[in-house]
């Protein structure tokens, strides 16, 4: 690591027009990073003025707007955690990044090549044009797309019907915020995913021996597991809409109830963990090369063994001998190689990024009792 000239500063979400935005207007102070005050600011910027817009514009309005479910749970809970989840996903990212140096897993000649991933990420990250493209497709979207007529606090009618103070600020200001915020983090992963691309393209020197059994790639699946708050973020409104869509439809059953929720999970677990499908070949090239070197290894000192102990009369006594030890530790060696993964994924990780995606629906399921229902249902059709 001390030849790195780039890792130390390396960075997913350190850069970027809208950082240095955040950063002047003090909402971010680095070196540091207060995820609290910076959850709150964007709860300040969305929702407060919406809440005393709608005082405003009478007690109707706000009555109408405390019923809002979908707009409560976008606005309290999936922009504050969307926020405040950066400086715990750019951890992990960045120790992922360095642990490529730190195990050796980079051979010395691809070195200047996996410093030059790590630098042509951070020029992406940077890059003004892609946040000022995607501030115009949330400023597109908040134009092209129509207000919801069945939310009655959007509108006013008096003489004719318009937007509301409320409705305008959440049309204008505060679901574009959101969906800019968002719409960020799939570039932010779109990023990280290339730089995976690039440096499972490099010569590695990876261990089929390896206790975490995916050849020392092991800690990659923990850093895709790290992007669990915003699956989560993203499931919050997701949830929320299945909730507000459905809980008229008096023929539903509960477990069509709960279908979009589970795609969205299945969609989102697939999109977490699709990068390191980058690094199978190489899995599977480091398993085939060690599968026979090993298997000899282990004749060559299997038969060493037998014809000490059991081949000829030994001088030495079996109590304590290291020989056995020795033979048990390159059996269990033996068969951490063969169960190698080709795939670097962890049932934990996976199992966090599920949870995520579904955690929203199933605290709303509970608001609604309908929980019970569902699980009855789910018990009914596996019998």
């Amino acid at each position: 690591m001390a030849d790195s000239h780039t890792l130390p500063d390396f960075s997913l979400v350190r850069g970027g027009p809208f950082f240095e935005l955040e950063r002047g207007l003090r909402i971010i102070r680095p070196p540091g990073f207060n995820a609290v005050w910076a959850a709150v600011s964007v709860t300040l910027v969305t929702w407060v003025p919406l809440m005393l817009l709608a005082l405003l514009q009478g007690p109707e309005s706000t009555r109408l707007l405390f019923s809002e479910l979908q707009v409560h749970a976008e606005l309290l809970l999936s922009l504050p955690v969307i926020v405040a989840a950066e400086p715990y996903i750019d951890g992990r990212v960045c120790v992922a990044a360095r642990q490529f140096l730190r195990a050796n897993l980079v051979e010395d000649r691809s070195r200047e090549s996996f410093e030059a991933c790590a630098r042509s990420l951070t020029r992406w990250r940077d890059a003004r044009s892609i946040e000022l493209m995607l501030l115009g497709i949330v400023i597109a979207l908040a134009i092209v797309s129509p207000p919801d007529p069945a939310r009655e606090w959007f509108f006013v009618s008096d003489p004719t019907p318009r937007l509301s103070l409320p409705g305008g600020w959440y049309q204008c200001v505060s679901q574009p915020l959101v969906r800019f915020l968002a719409f960020r983090w799939a570039w932010r992963a779109l990023v990280w995913g290339v730089f995976l691309l690039r440096v499972s393209r490099l010569p590695l020197r990876l261990v089929p021996t390896h206790p975490d059994q995916s050849g020392g790639l092991g800690f990659l699946s923990i850093c895709q597991g790290s992007f669990a708050p915003v699956v989560f973020a993203v499931a919050v409104p997701v949830a929320a809409y299945s909730f507000r869509t459905n809980a008229s439809a008096i023929t539903q059953t509960p477990l069509e109830y709960i279908m979009p929720q589970v795609l969205y999970a299945v969609l989102a677990c697939i999109a977490v963990f699709a990068p390191l499908g980058f690094f199978s070949w190489q899995l599977v090239h480091a398993k085939r090369q060690g599968d026979p070197w090993f298997s000899a290894v282990a004749a060559h000192h299997s038969r060493r063994f037998e014809d000490k102990w059991f081949r000829r009369a030994p001088d030495a006594d079996p109590l304590g001998s290291p020989d056995f030890s020795s033979l048990a530790d390159l059996g269990t060696s033996f068969m951490v190689a063969r169960r190698m993964k080709l795939f670097p994924w962890d049932q934990r990780s996976l199992l966090s990024v599920a949870v995520a995606a579904t955690a929203p629906l199933i605290i709303l399921l509970i608001f609604d009792r309908q929980f019970l229902a569902v699980v009855h249902q789910l018990r009914q059709s596996v019998s």
